[in-house]
């Protein structure tokens, strides 16, 4: 559809609704303007176009022009007299996740491999049965128990690599095969069949009056190899059919569009895999929404898609509570408070989940758990970046660019809120650009990437991402005080600025939007900036942005004093080093809340 000079495209996510014009303006496609609507696919509206139509509405407020006929649907292709658009594209978290049950032979390998590809997309484990794990190997009572209590939609059989165990296998199917048995035929949930591919044609003739039963590729056909894609699609194809397609109002959004709408999750890992590919970087990204957290990440020949439909900043925070200890979260604010206060705060979240904080504590405690819940979803991330059997802190990627989306990063009141949840999350190493999706468009991109590519490119290259600047971050650790990096910038136009940075600080130098500037990095004797050793020099380019050049000598891995008081007085110091004051920070949430 390169013909396209109009595209409309929405995020109908689980608790709100965004959409965005994209136009051809001067030969390039720009965005022009967008709207923002509560979702309205749950009580009491059931009817997800209700708030759709709202964010267009705000579109046809700002531009002056109608897109929707006076029916309320969606006029396209674009008339001549300019009403309408030529394509639209739509994306979607709004849907309850898949719950889904793993079964494999052993919960190292072919489970791990399971997990990883349920991960795709938006599903919980709600059960698992590792065979070489406690009394399930010998009581088949006990697996049967799993899946009574789990209900699941969908469960997931891996195990044996191509050619390898069989009759454990097959002794693993045919008790799920019995637990179906017992079921309804519409309750019954669909069986993926991901493993020994040798004994495929044995497990359909398990399940040929046992329910429906999908066979794909063995996710783990080697000991050393793993294959996620044909698992990973397939659940996918389920979630949209079962979930998404259910969802009410979508059927006239797919009528829109064309296609069915891609699951949100999908379309942003989309983006960040054509981010590197596009500009051959090592990129990573994280949405952070209120039901769901994803995580993307592409470098080199790696790409990987986590998503944790139990862990979010209003929907799920009851869930993400009941992984996250209150300690890990209370570690990272400035303050006292007591555990039950801290957990009351939070909890309210859940239940107003489109509410925006009120006071600098509440919007402290949101940035807290936002960490832990980036930080869960690394940790989960992480084996799949790694070669096998490589120490973390060793062979971690050295990421290039880190971008932030949804709301509680992209859209907090100062930037620097948003790159210290970052850099305390991914705790980065070396010379990494920082991005935040400021316009809220981000997940959609993929989305129009498939109606329209080009388009697609130029609003990345154009209008989709704040830059807030380079950050140099040093791996080692160090006496507090003591030098941990010399940094020499050598500005465009010839100015020169020098700073010995010690460990356990953050420093800031300038350096404006648009402009570039060359780094030399001196580390000191016990620290790493990319250079492969610790002492090693570096030369860098940074390239400006809303904060500058932001250097992180805090150290890596990055540890907090066991103290409560010099640990509160160490973020106090953290932030102020950003720009941010408590004054600010009383004024910037007042300002955030309209």
């Amino acid at each position: 559809m390169t013909g396209s000079d109009s595209i409309l495209v929405a995020d109908c996510g689980s608790t709100r609704t965004t959409a965005a014009l994209i136009e051809r303006v001067h030969g390039h496609h720009r965005l022009v303007a967008r709207g923002e609507a509560i979702s309205t696919h749950r009580m009491p509206w059931q009817d997800a176009t209700i708030g759709v139509r709202e964010a267009i509405r705000q579109i046809e407020a700002t531009t002056g022009r109608r897109l929707l006929n006076p029916a309320g649907m969606l006029t396209t292709p674009r008339l001549h007299a300019g009403e309408g658009v030529d394509a639209f594209a739509a994306v979607s978290s709004a849907g309850s996740p898949l719950r889904v049950v793993l079964a494999g032979l052993t919960g190292s390998l072919s489970l791990a491999s399971a997990r990883r590809a349920v991960a795709g997309t938006y599903a919980l484990v709600a059960g698992t049965l590792a065979m070489d794990e406690g009394s399930a190997r010998r009581d088949p009572n006990v697996c049967i128990k799993v899946l009574q209590q789990a209900h699941p939609d969908v469960v997931v059989i891996a195990g044996g690599t191509d050619g390898g165990a069989r009759r454990p296998v097959v002794n693993l199917a045919q008790l799920v095969a019995l637990y179906n048995q017992v079921l309804d035929q519409e309750e019954r949930p669909i069986t993926f069949f991901a493993g020994n591919a040798h004994v495929a044609d044995e497990i359909l003739s398990l399940f040929a009056s046992s329910g429906e039963l999908r066979v794909v590729d063995n996710v783990r056909p080697r000991p050393d190899m793993e294959n996620l894609g044909p698992a990973q699609s397939e659940l996918e194809t389920v979630y949209r059919s079962r979930v998404l397609a259910q969802v009410p109002g979508f059927d006239t959004l797919d009528q829109w569009s064309g296609q069915p709408i891609l699951p949100t999750t999908r379309s942003f890992g989309r983006l960040i895999h054509y981010l590197g590919d596009r500009y051959q970087l090592k990129v990573v990204g994280i949405d952070v929404g209120s039901a769901s957290t994803s995580l993307a990440a592409r470098a080199g020949d790696l790409f990987s898609l986590n998503t944790r439909s139990d862990l979010g900043i209003g929907l799920s925070t009851r869930m993400a509570l009941s992984q996250i200890r209150l300690e890990q979260i209370s570690r990272w604010l400035p303050f006292e408070i007591t555990p039950s206060d801290l957990q009351n705060v939070l909890l309210s979240k859940s239940r107003y989940p489109t509410s925006v904080p009120q006071t600098r504590q509440d919007l402290l405690l949101e940035c807290a758990l936002a960490r832990e819940i980036i930080r869960q979803a690394v940790a989960q991330a992480q084996p799949g970046w790694l070669p096998g059997g490589s120490h973390w802190l060793a062979h971690a990627p050295q990421w290039d660019l880190i971008v932030g989306v949804g709301r509680t990063l992209a859209q907090a009141p100062h930037p620097a809120y948003s790159v210290l949840m970052l850099l305390d999350a991914f705790e980065p190493v070396g010379v990494s650009q920082v991005a935040l999706d400021h316009a809220g468009i981000a997940s959609c991109l993929g989305a129009l990437a498939e109606i329209h590519p080009l388009a697609a490119a130029e609003v990345v290259e154009h209008d989709a991402f704040l830059n807030l600047g380079t950050v140099v971050a040093p791996r080692g650790t160090t006496r507090r005080g003591e030098m941990a990096l010399r940094v020499r910038v050598c500005y465009r136009d010839g100015r020169l600025v020098e700073e010995e940075v010690t460990y356990g600080s953050i420093r800031v130098i300038q350096l404006p939007p648009g402009e570039r500037a060359a780094l030399e990095l001196r580390p000191g004797r016990r620290f790493d900036v990319g250079g492969g050793e610790p002492g090693l020099g570096v030369i860098a380019e940074a390239e400006g942005g809303i904060l500058g050049i932001i250097i992180d000598a805090r150290g890596r891995p990055l540890g907090l004093p066991a103290d409560a008081a010099v640990r509160q007085r160490l973020l106090e110091e953290w932030m102020g080093s950003l720009g941010i004051g408590q004054e600010d920070e009383r004024r910037e949430v007042h300002t955030a809340d309209g």
